[in-house]
């Protein structure tokens, strides 16, 4: 007899392990990607655009701007009358001021000491100012948007500045005088007539302004529209190109940063390399006491905060107060100073560099020296070789593999320096650079390639060109890493 056959029918909300781990891996993946592969491909975007502090991230204020002027228009368009009364106000204001300034301008040509009086001035200024003031103030107003009307509002603006300048310069030379002489009247006159016309020409352009606005009431409407489109314009991110890079080699200071940048790797990787690798096999013979211990403390400089250890050796060679820098001025017999001295600087550097590096090229170089079988070494011994012939003929080319690979590793360290000659003195000091081929330029004599793009985002704010200059550091890296691929995986394998 058959058994019944059981409903093996699942639950379509049941979860089998494989679905799990995908459900939980698949998501992971794609925000990994995401949040790893868009900053990139952003930074590559930005480096072909003209990216700054005002435009990296503009878009809710263009979106608020495109209201504004729709507001704006519509407002212009509706109210033309009442906007037309208020233009014939402010005409009506400005004649006045330019009238009372000419008046003002025949008496201060016609002046003597004994004509020029302080009375007289203050009548003067309450006639000019008064209805100068009101004009400004219909102007910036919102009842009017005249402000936005630069052909217009500008010549205003002027005239109010030069004219408030020339009150403050007559009443610097008259001061709390009671009597003026011949030189006093001569002065004022020769300040002060200037920045009249001055005065005078700003406001014959705006009323002749007025009488095109009023005749046609379109073309202001136009200009304040492209006023705001101009400010929209300033707002958005524009794509240019190579632009960048052409800005970046248009003077001496970004190739003089790869100069220098290379030639810190010259010194600083032999001299790091050079401590780190000597200390290992130091420390690596048994004659050495308590080295186990001695090791540990010799990578306490991996185990620090870069922050704290930089920041201590600049202490150290504070000019004329560090130890170090007494003893460095007492040895060169000049005053040591990180701050005055390019070569002085770039020489902590490396000091403080090797300082930073070597216990790990020492790690690297100790596994290697503990791989060593003793019997060769042991085999040596017996044959008569002393110390340096074991060294040279059987433990270095023994560790030369991973010590050729931990100097490939801090090379690219050294190529990509930035906290160090950032906390010394970030990367000065300040110098006129030359470079043949290259237009001189105002710069820092050790402002490393990777600093420069730094200083070109957070104190010129000019984000294309940083993210410009880093793709070229990036560029630098890429063959770089290239070269070492070549040498360790390709020469290695054979």
């Amino acid at each position: 007899m058959r058994k019944p056959r059981r409903n093996r029918k699942k639950s379509k909300l049941q979860l089998f392990p494989v679905k799990v781990a995908l459900l939980l891996i698949l998501p992971s993946i794609v925000l990994y990607l995401f949040f790893s592969i868009w900053p990139i491909v952003y930074s590559i975007y930005i480096a072909f655009t003209d990216a700054n502090a005002i435009n990296i991230a503009s878009q809710p204020k263009i979106a608020e701007l495109e209201k504004i002027k729709e507001h704006i228009v519509t407002y212009l368009k509706s109210h033309k009358q009442g906007i037309s009364a208020k233009l014939k106000e402010v005409e009506d204001l400005l004649r006045e001021t330019l009238n009372n300034l000419r008046s003002f301008k025949q008496y201060l040509e016609n002046a003597t000491p004994t004509t020029l009086t302080q009375q007289k001035i203050n009548e003067y200024q309450k006639k000019i100012g008064l209805p100068l003031q009101t004009a400004l103030s219909i102007v910036t107003s919102n009842q009017t948007y005249l402000y936005l009307y630069k052909n217009f509002s500008d010549p205003v603006s002027k005239a109010y500045t030069s004219i408030n300048n020339m009150w403050g310069s007559i009443s610097s030379i008259m001061g709390f005088k009671l009597f003026l002489s011949e030189e006093d009247v001569k002065q004022i006159k020769e300040k002060a007539l200037p920045m009249i016309s001055t005065a005078e020409n700003e406001l014959e352009k705006s009323l002749t302004i007025i009488t095109h606005i009023d005749k046609d009431y379109n073309t202001y409407i136009n200009s304040v529209v492209s006023d705001l489109n101009h400010k929209i314009d300033q707002l958005s991110l524009h794509f240019i190109g190579l632009g960048n890079f052409e800005k970046l080699f248009s003077d001496a200071r970004f190739p003089y940063s790869i100069l220098k940048t290379l030639l810190y790797v010259v010194t600083s990787v032999p001299l790091k390399v050079a401590v780190g690798v000597l200390l290992a096999f130091l420390f690596s013979s048994p004659a050495i006491y308590g080295r186990k211990y001695m090791r540990a403390l010799l990578l306490i400089p991996w185990a620090l905060p870069v922050l704290l250890s930089v920041t201590t050796w600049r202490m150290l060679y504070v000019p004329g107060e560090g130890p170090y820098a007494q003893i460095m001025s007492s040895l060169l017999g000049y005053k040591f100073n990180i701050y005055t001295h390019e070569w002085d600087a770039f020489f902590v550097y490396n000091i403080v560099e090797m300082w930073l590096a070597y216990p790990f090229i020492m790690t690297v170089t100790m596994g290697a020296i503990t791989g060593i079988p003793k019997e060769l070494i042991e085999a040596a011994y017996i044959d008569g070789a002393n110390v340096f012939t074991r060294f040279r003929k059987i433990m270095l080319p023994l560790t030369a593999k991973p010590i050729l690979f931990a100097t490939f590793m801090t090379t690219g360290a050294s190529l990509q320096a930035f906290m160090v000659p950032l906390l010394i003195n970030g990367g000065g000091p300040a110098k006129t650079i030359y470079l043949p081929g290259f237009p001189p330029a105002l710069g820092n004599a050790n402002e490393m390639i990777v600093l420069y793009g730094y200083n070109r985002a957070w104190l010129d704010q000019e984000y294309g060109l940083s993210a410009a200059a880093y793709l070229i550091v990036v560029a630098i890296l890429l063959v770089y890493a290239l070269i070492w691929f070549y040498y360790f995986y390709r020469k290695g394998g054979k």
